[in-house]
């Protein structure tokens, strides 16, 4: 996905009058950067334009003013924002870029095109640049100097995403389907939850008539679609309250969901720090574990959880799961599973899992009795 950018260079490489006192509008920047950064960009231009009023030759000013008027898909205010910053500092390429990023959402791809070519003229060694210049071809059907532009991009970073999927739809485009569903799968080595490039990957599939691993890749681009949002609402609560726990727990689910296991084990982990009776946090951290096959890591975590609150019942019955898969234990695995299925007898996994223990542990009338409830309630659902 192509993003627009901030102007990372240090004043002294403007050409600008020195301020008297900068103080003032550096202020007003500090505080509209900080608005921006949790997702309120109304509040951010307002005091981008108080820093603008105190600091008018400041073209970072007028590029970040730019990028926030972007957010609310206001682009004609966005645009003028840039041309302002463009005017101040005619030789960065980030405005230039941005530019481009705007008219390419209008569908404007003459001026696009012509945006990004400027980014690039400035900076030839800017990798998003040279995607930007792709999408375009690929929009405009001109596929040989898309393909060449990703390629440069990917040449440059070859851990550019945008330019890896862009390549990818290239080679969709001249048929080159074993090509386009490996440079897919390279987009998803990068970023696992990556919406466009699982659902792109299932269309190759369906159209190389591979049904089972289409299938596959359009059931989880359907839970990265459902949980887009989330993610973002997610991401957007903690870092405006970076000391609520359950926002951190809630933000790991996410993740977990979206096979992001290592941000989920961090945040679970960030949930405990915060509030070290969250039972759900543990019992999370737990789960996320059991999914990497780190079985003791797991245990040790679910274990944790029901310190908190011995009467979690799922805890209870992963801990017997955990035991039967290592495969020892299982007088453990017996007693856990006999909790769980106390603590919530309507449950029909939990009866499945005491059914396993008894029959590994040869008490069949158990495990006879166990496997006739787990019946009876999976009729019932």
């Amino acid at each position: 996905m192509l993003k627009y950018v901030t102007i990372f260079i240090l004043f002294s490489a403007f050409e600008i009058s020195a301020l008297s006192d900068p103080a003032p509008a550096e202020k007003h920047y500090a505080q509209a950067s900080a608005y921006h950064a949790i997702g309120e960009f109304a509040q951010a231009i307002a005091e981008y334009k108080k820093a603008i009023t105190l600091d008018p030759n400041s073209p970072i000013f007028y590029n970040r003013l730019g990028v926030a008027y972007a957010e609310l898909k206001q682009y004609d205010a966005a645009l003028d924002a840039y041309q302002a910053a463009v005017a101040l500092s005619p030789m960065t390429p980030e405005p230039h870029y941005n530019i481009g990023l705007v008219y390419l959402k209008k569908g404007d791809l003459p001026h696009a095109l012509e945006a990004f070519k400027r980014a690039v003229a400035r900076n030839s060694e800017w990798e998003a640049a040279y995607t930007g210049l792709g999408e375009v071809y690929l929009k405009q059907g001109r596929f040989e100097q898309a393909g060449l532009s990703y390629k440069k991009a990917v040449h440059l970073n070859p851990k550019e995403a945008g330019a890896i999927l862009g390549l990818g739809k290239v080679y969709v485009k001249q048929d080159r389907l074993a090509d386009a569903i490996t440079t897919f799968e390279k987009v998803i080595e990068i970023q696992v939850d990556h919406t466009e490039a699982h659902y792109q990957l299932a269309q190759a599939y369906i159209k190389q008539g591979e049904k089972e691993k289409a299938a596959a890749a359009m059931a989880f681009f359907k839970v990265l679609r459902q949980t887009d949002p989330l993610v973002q609402e997610a991401e957007m609560w903690v870092n405006r309250h970076p000391n609520d726990a359950r926002g951190y727990n809630n933000l790991g689910i996410v993740y977990l969901a979206r096979h992001r296991f290592s941000d989920a084990i961090t945040n679970y982990k960030r949930a405990i720090s915060l509030n070290p009776t969250l039972a759900t946090a543990h019992y999370n951290l737990g789960h996320v574990y059991h999914k990497q096959g780190k079985i003791k890591g797991a245990i040790a975590a679910y274990r944790e959880a029901l310190t908190v609150d011995n009467t979690l019942a799922i805890a209870h019955n992963n801990i017997a799961v955990c035991y039967i898969e290592l495969e020892s234990d299982l007088d453990k695995a017996l007693l856990h599973a006999r909790t769980a299925v106390q603590l919530a007898p309507t449950e029909a996994n939990y009866w499945d899992t005491l059914t396993q223990v008894c029959t590994l542990r040869g008490l069949e009338d158990e495990a006879r009795h166990a496997r006739e409830k787990r019946e009876a309630l999976s009729q019932e659902e």
